[in-house]
């Protein structure tokens, strides 16, 4: 059009030459495509959307006409908004994360590096005993940890930046959580998530008491808006639909101004502990591992409409995967066929769900055998961007274009699977290595009692995976066929152990209360009932789940921690001081022992929330028990079928100063009182606040 404008004018035309200019104008001003336009914007940079799922293993969601898994276990848990991505897009047989468990796995996908180049993935436990904060076994950062993702490392985010895109995490990190670590400063200009698995930090929902443990869970869990807490505890069954609503935002607003985006969103689904919200409560079969992924494939569906919306789902590329495959202690058939799962080095430890979606340009329906790995990921988006992939570094990912465009087989020659990345132990760590369609075992890690005994196996064990996927008939190692692939196998071992350097441990530079995560580090002041740190009471016991009668059913262990709905007023009477039993002390731990403790009050507005017990309340919260007791000062709240394992001292005694504390006497509101449970007015369940949800 501009050629045209510039031949009429130059010929003098005057009237066409401003017809043609208006002409201009009004398209120049014409507005976006609106929702469910099918615009076409191959000519731009295209959007790019990772969804990564936390502990997933192939056999909890449910694909169909797709091989060795993915039944939904056993058509019990339903992913539609997976089944279309997967009916639009390509499914891949044998995507691979790039380790075992949690934070190796998230460094190697956001650097294209096999974990052991950045110093992610060894237990102090085996290499640095004298690590501060503990040796902890673990291979993943704590919540108090001092190391991270190595600052010289290059993230997608960052890669993508100078290109002018957009870029945002939401959801678990686990690089770090430090700010020098966190994603705002890896090349991310926003996230909104928690920082770490859901299970490092206190909350409703973990399965023991309000007491965590440092390092791992020395605070409440925290959730993040940049580097500021928001939340702590984090209302963890809000965090599918705030995800979800942050991301739409963040899709639409990016569209809107026609950048190009870059969106990770690593799900704290379905890692330990689940945490639904009532909507997805009982809704699957599967108990609260089932309902977490159903709830996830909603929050996938709700993305993927906004980009429709949005007229950006034809220029843009999402890509699913999980991080590791599914713990068999969470879900015994999260990996089924395939052989043990997280934190082993069998193919159900590594082995991953692997979809890639991207209208009118990767087949609809497709599938693919290419062996590929969350290591592609790095440089797939970075290529594709236009970016460029460091050349002064090793980089273990290939771009998967070829696969997705062009149908293409070949992905990796091989894949390895570390032990522990430790590189000062490079060759006794690599425990596995698959070219091919032939895995080899050096050395075995199992979580689940297997046929061969953990540890180094000689001669090696091999498998051929396409026809033997669950590792269950070992190629004999005496015949001619094992001998010439065990030789080009040991050959690609070699080559790839000379490229492995050490570099600096991160996880031996252990942990430090200094960088745990507190954002109401005098809190007691004002909420006694509650761990320090708290700067959310009312997540202690949040209402939506407490509220929800399929949310109890399903997690039995929620009614204690919710309390029973019976006060203020006519359900909580004054106990009869006839139930006055007497005081307790206990002249040992200085406080009362009965061994269930319940904190906190009724929410009323004439009391403080998380105010001082008073007995009434904590006779309606011990309805069941024989004893109750009011202790600490009127914090604490104790249930039991008896006094304790040091008795309880006669009314008459009550006066007697405490042992050890010659200042306070044993008894009354300053320490602990004894009563018998008195039965109070209730209807038939004491839920009668309850409503199904």
């Amino acid at each position: 059009m501009a050629a045209v404008h510039a031949r009429l004018c130059g010929l003098g035309l005057g009237f066409a030459c401003i017809a043609v200019m208006v002409f201009m104008m009004a398209r120049s001003a014409s507005p976006r495509p609106v929702a469910g336009t099918q615009t076409r914007h191959h000519h731009r940079k295209p959007n790019f959307i990772v969804l990564f799922a936390d502990d997933l293993g192939v056999n909890e969601i449910r694909l169909d006409n797709v091989p060795n898994g993915y039944t939904g276990n056993n058509h019990t848990i339903a992913t539609p908004n997976l089944q279309r991505l997967a009916n639009e897009g390509m499914v891949f047989h044998n995507w691979y994360s790039a380790f075992h468990v949690c934070s190796p796995s998230r460094a190697s996908m956001m650097t294209g590096r096999y974990s052991i180049r950045s110093g992610i993935g060894s237990s102090p436990l085996k290499y640095a005993p004298d690590a501060p904060g503990g040796p902890l076994p673990s291979q993943v950062f704590s919540a108090e940890a001092v190391g991270g993702l190595p600052l010289n490392e290059t993230t997608i985010a960052e890669a993508l930046l100078p290109q002018g895109y957009a870029t945002m995490a939401i959801g678990k990190w686990h690089l770090g959580q430090r700010d020098i670590y966190l994603p705002t400063a890896r090349g991310f200009e926003e996230y909104y998530g928690i920082p770490f698995s859901q299970d490092m930090g206190m909350s409703f929902w973990l399965p023991f008491d309000y007491n965590g443990i440092a390092p791992m869970e020395p605070t409440p869990i925290p959730k993040l808006k940049g580097n500021a807490v928001v939340e702590q505890p984090a209302a963890l069954d809000k965090l599918a639909d705030e995800y979800a609503q942050v991301a739409k935002e963040f899709v639409m607003r990016n569209a809107q101004k026609d950048r190009p985006f870059f969106l990770y969103l690593p799900f704290n689904h379905v890692h330990t502990p689940n945490s639904c919200s009532p909507r997805f409560c009982s809704t699957s079969k599967s108990g609260p591992v089932g309902d977490a992924v159903q709830e996830m494939d909603w929050v996938i569906g709700e993305v993927m409409d906004a980009l429709k919306h949005a007229g950006v789902d034809d220029n843009t590329l999402v890509l699913f995967t999980s991080d590791n495959g599914a713990p068999l202690a969470n879900d015994e058939q999260g990996n089924l066929p395939l052989r043990d799962g997280k934190a082993s080095t069998w193919e159900g430890g590594f082995k991953a769900p692997g979809i890639a979606w991207w209208p009118n340009r990767i087949p609809a329906g497709s599938q693919s055998k290419a062996l590929v790995s969350t290591l592609d990921v790095f440089t797939t988006v970075i290529t594709m961007a236009g970016g460029d992939v460091p050349t002064d570094r090793i980089i273990d990912g290939i771009d998967l274009s070829p696969i997705l465009f062009n149908g293409s087989k070949q992905g990796h020659d091989c894949i390895m699977f570390y032990h522990n990345a430790a590189a000062v132990n490079a060759s006794g760590e690599l425990y596995a290595m698959r070219c091919g369609d032939h895995k080899i075992y050096w050395a075995t890690q199992s979580t689940t009692t297997q046929p061969w005994p953990d540890g180094p196996q000689d001669p090696p064990l091999l498998f051929d995976l396409e026809a033997d996927p669950a590792e269950t008939k070992p190629i004999h190692p005496k015949s001619t066929e094992y001998g010439l692939i065990r030789l080009r196998l040991e050959e690609a071992r070699l080559k790839h152990l000379s490229t492995i350097s050490i570099v600096p441990d991160q996880m031996a530079r252990g942990s430090k209360s200094e960088f745990a995560i507190c954002a109401a580090p005098d809190s007691k002041a004002t909420s006694p009932a509650w761990p320090n740190c708290t700067l959310t009471p009312e997540n202690w016991q949040p209402a939506g789940v407490c509220n929800s009668t399929r949310c109890l059913q399903t997690n039995p262990h929620f009614r204690t921690r919710c309390g029973p709905r019976l006060c203020p007023g006519p359900r909580c009477p004054p106990v009869p001081q006839q139930n006055f039993v007497g005081c307790f002390h206990n002249h040992i731990l200085g406080k009362c022992d009965l061994p269930i403790v319940i904190t906190g009050t009724c929410s009323n507005v004439s009391k403080p929330l998380f105010g001082n017990m008073d007995v009434d309340v904590c006779n309606a919260l011990c309805q069941g028990h024989n004893f109750f007791g009011v202790g600490d000062g009127g914090v604490g709240c104790y249930c039991g079928s008896t006094y304790g394992s040091q008795g309880a001292a006669p009314a008459s005694n009550c006066s007697w100063p405490c042992v050890g504390n010659p200042l306070q006497t044993c008894g009354g509101k300053d320490l602990n009182s004894i009563y018998r449970v008195a039965p109070v007015d209730q209807p038939s369940t004491p839920w009668q606040h309850l409503e199904s949800v």
